[in-house]
């Protein structure tokens, strides 16, 4: 059996190396990787995000180790975020004896009598699960900012990425007693060399077959097998799995229903924006990451790449990412990459996390596909196209094949699983 994998990622790659059938990979970019490439300018080495591994999945973080023997950092986050021109512990109901005293009072009273009605919507949600006063300081204000969309609009089909803190943590923080939240991510891997593409590139398959520069044009059906074209070549294959934008791969189908292509025309996300500042000093190594709720600032969070690995600074020297979220046709969308630069350094300087004199590199890169947005008719349509691919067996994996908002750890298990079914297949 040859199987083709549509898509090098993170999840094609993988699921390459868990296969015990023979596959080709078919990746449309020059290199494999997909949001989990690294990219360096004058030494400095910054990824497309904040990645970092962990996971409650003991298999994964076993296969992470393994992977990554050699070329592995162990961190401790030290996330912060930054509210009222002062540093507040990650996450934000583990930081309150740093609050003023009203906001303390505000966050504790609003957590603890909560008289939210059940939610219809991720607004709902987030009054519901931490009260008024948390809701009003910073849920609100970094939600909105991120996703760029009324959050009551937004369905709440994904907010168990959103931990809810046991009360005695809420308690013990407005007290000033030191508690941690998220504890599953409090220790984290990251690669010594290379970014976190040294850990995508690692869990690919040493000799597996691949082919970049291949941008699927048609996909056809022949017999109980498939044809892929990309108008100047074709591969045949006995099975497929599409790990590339659904948005993309849909197109490339032919007679899909009206209504499925309906349905994934209707799905929203968006796009990543990634501003490289290189410092010209090492100012910036003691924090993870800083979270901005401020709507002034245009970066959502700022990665501080040197924390996560000293190799992806030069000597001497660190380094940022800003991230900033853009639906496209937003206008931060369209801005060019020099204007959303200066506008990032001069908010930055403003807010006290660099100083613009110390900036002596700078890089500007803009992804298409960033975050899946989960609108009001996410499900709806989701459950469209889900039944369309399992009608014609086709797979999807990936977060943008999947159009799920799903961490590198859960790519990984989805791999490792659908390899288990592929495997159990005759050859």
């Amino acid at each position: 059996m040859r199987i083709g994998i549509l898509g090098g990622g993170l999840g094609g790659l993988s699921l390459q190396r868990f296969l015990n059938h023979d596959s080709l990979i078919l990746e449309k970019e020059d290199r494999t990787g997909g949001l989990g490439r690294s990219f360096t300018k004058e030494g400095f080495t910054y990824d497309i995000g904040g990645h970092i591994l962990f996971s409650k999945n003991q298999k994964i973080m076993d296969f992470v180790r393994t992977v990554l023997a050699g070329n592995m950092n162990n961190c401790r986050r030290n996330n912060q975020i930054l509210f009222k021109d002062r540093y507040i512990k990650y996450p934000f109901e583990n930081g309150l004896a740093s609050l003023d005293k009203e906001d303390i009072f505000d966050c504790l009273n609003g957590y603890l009598f909560n008289n939210n009605p059940k939610p219809t919507n991720f607004q709902e949600w987030i009054y519901y699960t931490f009260g008024n006063g948390l809701a009003k300081h910073y849920l609100l204000p970094y939600n909105e900012k991120i996703w760029k969309m009324p959050l009551s609009e937004m369905g709440t089909e994904w907010v168990e990425r959103v931990p809810k803190p046991p009360e005695s943590d809420v308690i013990k923080s407005a007290l000033g007693i030191e508690t941690e939240g998220y504890l599953h991510q409090l220790y984290f891997h990251y690669p010594t060399h290379g970014g976190i593409e040294g850990f995508v590139q690692a869990a690919a398959k040493p000799v597996g077959q691949k082919i970049c520069g291949f941008n699927v044009q048609r996909i056809d059906k022949k017999g109980s097998g498939w044809i892929v074209s990309d108008g100047r070549g074709d591969h045949s294959f006995d099975r497929l799995v599409v790990a590339f934008p659904l948005k993309e791969a849909i197109r490339c189908f032919q007679d899909v229903p009206e209504d499925v292509m309906r349905a994934v025309a209707n799905l929203k996300y968006n796009s990543i924006r990634i501003i490289l500042l290189g410092i010209n000093n090492a100012s910036l190594m003691d924090k993870s990451a800083v979270y901005i709720p401020d709507p002034s600032v245009w970066a959502h969070r700022v990665c501080f790449m040197g924390y996560f690995s000293k190799n992806n600074v030069p000597e001497g020297k660190s380094s940022l990412i800003a991230e900033i979220t853009a639906p496209p046709g937003h206008e931060l969308y369209s801005v060019s990459d020099e204007v959303l630069t200066e506008n990032v350094i001069q908010q930055l300087h403003r807010i006290n996390i660099v100083r613009k004199e110390d900036v002596n590199t700078t890089d500007a890169k803009i992804f298409e596909y960033g975050y899946v947005l989960y609108d009001r008719d996410y499900t709806q349509n989701m459950r469209k196209i889900r039944a369309f691919f399992d009608s014609i067996q086709v797979p999807l994996l990936g977060r943008f094949a999947e159009f799920e908002y799903v961490n590198m750890d859960e790519v990984l298990r989805r791999s490792m699983n659908l390899a288990e079914t592929l495997n159990q297949l005759p050859a």
